[in-house]
């Protein structure tokens, strides 16, 4: 059985899923095929079911189920988009409030529709929301901060002021927050690291909408990838790393304006 079939009791032989499916095959006047031998070719990317108007297609690894209808009264302004995209803030303090499991699964839900390449979808995610784990890594990034500022040299001066921060009993590696959210993927995968930011973008969105606040957790990232006592506690399949990771939790204060931001610098070529 073809990957694609139409149904030719509702096709209307309009051709816009040949034109957006590079393995479909379409004469005027006739009906939509798959073209013989593609299988292999398929990107799953769903194009050819999400642009039948009428429904016609079907593919065999997309069940109807799976392919839902987009609900136009969702839509939302270029305004509304806007104001989400620039009232994003990075946030560093949160209330002492667990975040649930069920919670950072619906968020990740959405953000696996982030585009990866080539339509691999091979971003895999690492959640711990268990305060005791998060407190173990706390501890380990304490220690790797300090081993950092004796043992690197150009960074030295940066991290001997994040160092007596720590001193003075302020989580500077993780900020308080009660949970962390790492994509991570292949080694070998020259797309994962562009994959990974990408699918943390939408994450990071989509928890502002659910009421959640987000930080990069560019220190979590650094060490989970090269302080064996991290590593060991992250405990990732073999040939896996992080490629970034948020700080998650309710914000413990609410933001009212917008700050400024740099002018967008563009360069026109014709």
């Amino acid at each position: 059985m073809a990957l694609v079939t139409v149904n030719k009791d509702t096709c209307t032989k309009c051709g816009l899923c040949a034109v957006v499916c590079s393995i479909i095959y379409f004469k005027e006047g006739s009906y939509p095929r798959q073209l013989p031998g593609t299988d292999e070719a398929c990107l799953r990317c769903g194009h050819c079911v999400g642009i039948c108007p009428t429904g016609s297609l079907t593919h065999k690894e997309m069940p109807e189920e799976q392919t839902p209808l987009i609900d136009k009264s969702l839509e939302i302004t270029f305004q509304e988009c806007a104001q989400l995209i620039k009232s994003r803030r990075s946030i560093r303090e949160y209330q002492d409030k667990d975040v649930p499991r069920a919670e950072i699964e619906r968020i990740i839900d959405v953000a696996r529709y982030a585009p990866t390449g080539h339509n691999m979808q091979d971003v895999q995610w690492l959640v711990i929301n268990d305060r005791a784990y998060v407190d173990k890594l706390r501890a380990i990034g304490a220690d790797w901060l300090r081993f950092m500022m004796k043992t690197n040299p150009q960074m030295a001066a940066m991290f001997q002021g994040i160092v007596e921060m720590l001193d003075m009993g302020r989580d500077m590696f993780l900020q308080g927050a009660p949970a962390v959210v790492a994509a991570y993927g292949e080694k070998n995968n020259p797309m994962s690291a562009t994959d990974c930011a990408i699918a943390l973008s939408y994450f990071d969105l989509a928890a502002k909408t659910a009421g959640l606040g987000c930080c990069w957790a560019g220190f979590f990232y650094m060490s989970a990838g090269s302080y064996p006592d991290m590593i060991k506690a992250v405990a990732l399949p073999e040939g896996f790393m992080p490629y970034g990771a948020l700080m998650v939790g309710y914000p413990k204060y609410k933001y009212t304006r917008i700050p400024a931001r740099k002018p967008a610098r563009i360069i026109y070529r014709k």
